[in-house]
Order: structure tokens, then sequence, then C-alpha cells
């Protein structure tokens, strides 16, 4: 007997073939059988008639590290359709924690109330397994930890015996369960580090089979060097490579996206290991801080707030925005300040949603002193979304066949401590939105064109055998869904809302979405 037949289904397999109507049978957590009419009992019986069945879909990009400890149900997530989060990315992740890593890992996970208890990558993702979470996850290493945790956060060049410690803490921890290597090398304390130090890092990596992921260093003026650095590490080093979202940043830089274009064709081309990942959004989310200097920065989030404390310096920051402007024009991104909106202050819920130019004018203040003033108060930690890419390129590089889907988002909940901040809406309805705007609306990619870029293309970077497709044999993780009503609801003044027309989603074998509302099942895994 099947635990589960889906009856009357169009599926989409994954791997871009057109869809065909059938039956899916599911038992022990695979996919058992797809017949036209597979006419065996089930404990589960789904009419599946007027939906399309597809694979899963896989997060190449997430940042649910964190929120997972919060919210196992992953809600945000799951009813998006997503079975399988890659997580630790940008070069931040949960684990290794050692030396100042750990002063800086307290500090960010108090902002969701969870204690560190962990150190190593093993004990972290035990802490993921008991007593479950609804989704599967794939756990990347973040470099900024590592080097954190063995250089401290100043500007400074690993010794050799350093760079041995960051080497061997990378390979306990792929023998933990890790699966790649991230680096965020827009941020601190990763900034500092030489294309050099990342080689011998990845080529760790590579002795396990795993993938190199990055934030690269620009995604704005130097963002074709920046691309080239990636692939150069990949090359060097032997792994594979994923350029997480792919964009371009900064009005007078949307020119470069043919160049940016022909280095994708290049990479193709030459059958490198190579791939992009992209959110279907024309606005960025970090910190508040990553519009300052990277000087600013170093020594990590306290060093931050005491040098804004500092009216000497704020006056040389002030110079230098205007004798410079070009210079944090690339590291933010925004033609003005009514483009940079706050997304995340817990002490000062009144300004969430609004723009630095706003909260300037409603103050008295200067704008750049209005940004002093929230990191100071915020902890260097406020987090805010910026405007800054072209509706016209997040279209073109969608359509690119080495561009996968992701979300760069977490697994949130409408309700308490995750649902207190204007977060972004692709934590929402990054999957919804491909769907609903880009594929029906649009028609920028045609569904099987779409699903394949949110299932197999990232099940076969990250090694996730027997994901990301329909077959027999492979996980039973699947979503049930309808085209005609498929779509994201999420916006950046109410982002915590879920999608429409996502009706069943399928971890291993067990429902976790049942006629679009969540059963409470915890059935994935650590993949």
């Amino acid at each position: 007997m099947l635990d589960i037949l889906i009856k009357g289904g169009m599926v989409i397999d994954g791997i871009g073939q057109q869809a065909f109507q059938a039956d899916v049978g599911v038992a022990e957590g695979h996919i058992a059988v797809i017949s036209q009419h597979a006419g065996q009992k089930a404990v589960h019986s789904i009419d599946a008639q007027g939906l399309h069945v597809a694979p899963g879909f896989i997060d190449p990009h997430a940042h649910s590290d964190y929120p997972l400890l919060v919210n196992r149900y992953a809600e945000s997530k799951i009813r998006q359709g997503v079975t399988t989060e890659v997580v630790g990315n940008c070069g931040f992740s949960p684990a290794p924690l050692v030396g100042e890593a750990v002063a800086e890992g307290r500090i960010r996970m108090a902002k969701i109330g969870v204690e560190v208890t962990w150190r190593s990558m093993g004990e972290y993702l035990d802490i993921l397994r008991k007593p479950g979470i609804a989704v599967n996850v794939v756990p990347l290493i973040g470099h900024n930890i590592i080097r954190g945790g063995v250089l401290g956060y100043d500007d400074v060049q690993p010794t050799p015996e350093q760079q041995v410690a960051m080497e061997r803490l990378v390979r306990e921890a792929m023998e933990q369960g890790g699966r790649g290597l991230s680096t965020g090398l827009f941020y601190p304390p990763g900034y500092y580090a030489t294309t050099e130090e990342v080689i011998g890092l990845a080529r760790v990596v590579g002795e396990y089979g795993g993938i190199y992921a990055s934030h690269v260093r620009s995604e704005s003026d130097l963002v074709l060097e920046a691309i080239a650095e990636a692939l150069e590490i990949g090359e060097k080093a032997a792994v594979p490579v994923e350029v997480s979202h792919v964009k371009i940043e900064g009005h007078h830089n949307y020119d470069k996206v043919d160049r940016l274009l022909a280095m994708m064709d290049e990479a193709q081309a030459k059958e490198l290991p190579v791939g992009f990942d992209q959110y279907p959004y024309t606005a960025a989310a970090t910190w508040l801080s990553t519009a300052l200097p990277h000087w600013t920065r170093v020594g990590g989030a306290e060093a931050l707030v005491e040098r804004m404390n500092d009216a000497q310096l704020r006056a040389e920051l002030q110079r230098d925005w205007q004798q410079n402007r070009l210079e944090w024009d690339n590291r933010i991104g925004v033609r003005d300040w009514n483009d940079a909106i706050i997304s995340d202050f817990p002490k000062r819920p009144d300004l969430l949603g609004k723009s630095i130019a706003e909260i300037a004018q409603s103050e008295g203040k200067d704008p750049l002193e209005t940004v002093f003033d929230l990191i100071i108060a915020s902890k260097g930690l406020a987090d805010c979304i910026l405007f800054t890419q072209s509706e016209e390129i997040v279209r073109t590089l969608m359509q690119h066949p080495l561009v996968a889907t992701g979300s760069d988002g977490s697994s949130l909940k409408p309700d308490g401590v995750l649902g207190q901040r204007k977060a972004h809406p692709r934590n929402y309805g990054t999957f919804p939105r491909v769907l609903g705007r880009y594929v029906r609306e649009e028609k920028t990619l045609t569904l099987e064109q779409a699903i394949k870029k949110m299932t197999s293309m990232s099940a076969n970077r990250f090694g996730l055998t027997g994901r990301g497709v329909i077959r027999e044999g492979a996980w039973a993780d699947l979503v049930l869904f309808d085209a005609n009503t498929v779509n994201d609801i999420a916006t950046y003044t109410s982002p915590h809302t879920y999608p429409t027309g996502i009706s069943y989603v399928i971890v291993n074998g067990r429902i976790v979405i049942e006629r679009g509302q969540h059963t409470g099942v915890l059935a994935g895994s650590v993949l």
C-alpha cells in the first residue's frame, strides 16, 4: 500500500521536460510510482485535478540558520513550496564558533532570543535534528565566522599558522556535516581576506566534494571583477562555484549587464562548474552599517558603535561623504536616502518601514548623522532594505540558463519575535512570485523552465542526490500548486503575508502543508 497517492495532477519533472498528466505514488519517503492510472490503495489520497505537481523547491541561498531554532515549522518557506534550504550563506554560519566569533554569534542570536549553547558544526546540527525541522537543511561553513574566530575582526592577514588553523576548522566542520564554504567578501572580516586565503580554504572543501558559494566583493562598480575572482577561486581550488544573488547595483552600473551575460556565456561554453542564484526583486536587504567605509567596522559591532560615538570621527565621515560620494554609492547602491528603508530595529518599532530621509526629516537631522545615530541605538545591528536594482536587468538575468531561483531569505512567521520587523517580502514570496509574475503574467519564463530553476539546478550544484526531480526512486519532496492562482502577496509595507496557490507540500514523503495549512509535521532532515 502507498502512503500517499496524488491523482490526476500535471507533473513537471524538474529537468525541463513538458508537463504531463499522471498519478504519483509515495511510499517510505520516496516516489514509488508514476503512472497515468496508478490504481493502488493509499493511506492518503490527494485529488490533484487542476493542480501541478513539481519537485519541492530548493532554496540555494537561505539565511534560516538562526530562525529555524525559533521557527522549526519554517512557515514562510514551506508555504512557498520550499522543501530544502541551503543555509550558512554570505560567509555567516552559526558554527563553528571559536575565539571572538563566539561573542559576535551571541550578539546576533540575542536579537531573536536564542542562547548560544553550541560551538561545533556537529553540535549545531544536532540541535536542528532534535526535535526536528519542517524542511531539509544543507549547511555551509561561513568564512567570516572562521576568520573572525581565528584572526578576530581586525584588518589583518593570517600567519601561516593561522591559515592552517582556519583550514583545520573548515575540515572539522566538513567532517561534521558541512557541505561547502561560503564567503561574504563584501562584509568584514571577509573583506580583508586575500584571494589566496580563500583558495586555501576552498581547497579543503574540495577534498570532501564540497562547493564554494560567494557573496562576491562587489555587486556594483566592481561586480565584473568580483565575479571573476569567484571563478578564479573555483578554478584554482578545483571546486564548483555558486555566485550568490547575482545582480547589478547602482544605476550608473546598469550598462555592465551585457558584459556580465558574456561572462556567464563563456563559463557555460567552457562547461565550468559554476552557477548563479537570484531573488526576483529590485531591492536588497542588509545591515545599515554596510553604508559606511569598511574601516569603520574593523573590530566588530561593539567597535563600530564606539566609533559612531566619536564626534571627530563623525565629522571625518561627513567630509568623506562629500568628497568621495561615488565610493559611498558603490557600497550602498541607492540614488538617495529615500531608497534606504529601515526593516529591523527592535528598540524603535515606530521606525520600521520608514526611509532614512523620512526619519532625518522628522527628527530634524542630517541623513548621514541619522545613520550614525541609528547604528548607535541598534548596537550596529539595524537592518535596512535598499532599492538598488533595475527590473529590466532582474528579468534579463532570470532568463539565463545558469541562473537559479533563490530567496536570500529566512524561515519567518508573522507572529512572535520573527514577525516584529519589516522583513523583505522575499522571505514569504520568492518562489510564488516567479510562478505568478514572471511565468503566468509576463511570460519571462515557461513554467517548465521556472520549475527547473527552482529544483534540479540547485540539487545538481549542491550534490543533493535524488532531490529536485520527479522520478521513481527519488525522494518524495513535492509541491502541489495552482498555476492559475499562485502568487506572492507579501509587500515591503506588509511583508508577513503567505502566498496564494500552494495547496500541498510533502517533505520526505510526509505531508507538511495540506490544503494550504501547516500540519505541524517536522519531516525535514539535515542533508
